[in-house]
């Protein structure tokens, strides 16, 4: 059996990043989030709010999702979200989805949604996400696939990667 060797600066730093402060439990940029908010807006409307303040709710919706998965799966995991050269393989990833996406639909709340569209929400962004944690996948990947009619529907595959 292999043994845990860590220095103290590795252990520290394993520590610090488990122990964020909550504005700090986030993986995805800035220009991530965004992108991946303009992509849920082209099939979620809020048609009570301006144009403006539901770009702003739809990139809370991600934040809240990003946030989620912090705190829910170790950073080693999640982090493979920018990594091509390990990751899930197919059953693996549709695992993951189907467990993570029960958990999240039972932990996430977002009751100014319909209960279609907070479903439909947080599973679209976290199928992109699990598509960007697939060995050969990352973000960019993952957002593209989104663009494919069938990742639009109620059923979200794991399409093949490029």
């Amino acid at each position: 059996m292999a043994t845990i060797s860590l220095t103290d600066d590795q252990y520290t730093a394993l520590v610090k990043a488990y122990f964020a402060k909550r504005s700090n439990r986030q993986l995805l940029s800035k220009s991530e989030s965004i992108e991946i908010a303009q992509r849920l807006n082209e099939t979620v409307s809020l048609p009570f709010l301006s144009e403006a303040k539901e770009h702003a709710v739809l990139l809370k919706i991600v934040l809240k999702i990003d946030n989620y998965l912090y705190e829910s799966l170790p950073n080693e995991i999640y982090e493979l979200i920018h990594n091509m050269d390990e990751g899930f393989d197919d059953s693996e990833a549709a695992q993951l989805a189907a467990r993570l996406s029960k958990q999240a639909h039972d932990d996430i709340s977002l009751p100014f949604l319909t209960a279609h569209v907070e479903y439909y929400s947080i599973t679209f962004v976290l199928t992109l996400l699990i598509n960007a944690m697939r060995e050969g996948s990352d973000m960019a990947h993952a957002v593209a696939v989104t663009k494919h009619p069938r990742m639009m529907g109620d059923d979200f595959p794991f399409p093949d990667l490029i």
